[in-house]
């Protein structure tokens, strides 16, 4: 036993797992106690797993319209390189006519904030990995273009819940190496862009990721086995009212057929 506790003690995750297999074995268990108790064991089972897995299927649905519960992965920014110089001399097949089809976003906007992150790896990675710059001191922001994104549905039902559908979103975020600028209001001096320095680009395109994808493989999955359970109870259902019919008729008076003179 004491082997056993200190086990415990030192493996939390086999506490947790053993937290959980307790749980459902009282809660679910009672429940099936009490109704084989009443119905019979089989019967109790079908109506024991019909009421654990329409929970689910309920439980799973709001996961899957509110993004609770055990979630797929978020939506990020992947890296599609870094562009040196003029972007519209670059030879990318996403830069091609730039920058015509491009929306210039402002330097506050909400998804170059978003963004801000993952254009900083790209820039200055940490660890030693390897980058235009060695830190995010080292340069500023100048510039943000972004390109598609647009949603649609199929057969032009382009409204919710049918656009489903999405444009690749496309996402250029420019960068110039820094210099320091004394500040005309006296304190410590500010970074501004080198006007002389080449700037450099990173071109990001969205990651919608699959944060519903979890939920509803769950719901689906609970949906499927609830149905099961009711149609295994309506078959049971269908044999008691066949074998009712059949006490009935069994019990039933006999009719005596007229006989011809």
């Amino acid at each position: 036993m004491t082997d056993v506790l200190a086990a415990l003690t030192w493996e939390p995750e086999v506490k947790g797992a053993l937290y959980v297999i307790l749980s459902v074995l009282i809660l679910c268990g009672s429940c099936y106690a009490i109704l084989a108790t009443n119905v019979g064991a089989r019967m109790g089972f079908l109506l024991a797993g019909a009421g654990l897995f329409g929970w689910m299927a309920t439980m799973g649905f709001v996961w899957w319209g509110y993004a609770q519960g055990p979630v797929g992965p978020d939506p990020s920014w992947q890296s599609q390189g870094i562009v040196s110089g003029d972007l519209a001399a670059s030879q990318r097949q996403v830069l091609r006519g730039f920058p015509q089809g491009w929306n210039s976003l402002d330097l506050d906007d909400a998804e170059l904030a978003d963004a801000a992150p993952t254009v900083d790896g790209i820039l200055a990675p940490a660890e030693g990995g390897q980058g235009p710059f060695r830190s995010p001191n080292e340069y500023v922001i100048v510039g943000a273009f972004q390109r598609g994104g647009e949603t649609y549905g199929p057969l032009g039902l382009n409204f919710r819940p049918f656009d489903v559908f999405h444009k690749p979103n496309y996402l250029v975020v420019q960068a110039q190496p820094a210099i320091e600028e004394p500040n005309p209001a006296g304190g410590p001096a500010r970074m501004v862009a080198d006007p002389g320095a080449e700037p450099v680009a990173v071109i990001l395109l969205r990651d919608l990721g699959a944060k519903r994808l979890n939920p509803a493989i769950f719901a689906i999955a609970s949906t499927i086995i609830f149905g099961l359970f009711c149609y295994q109870l309506h078959v049971r259902d269908k044999e008691a009212w066949a074998r009712k019919e059949a006490e009935s008729e069994a019990g039933s008076p006999r009719t005596l057929e007229p006989v011809g003179r």
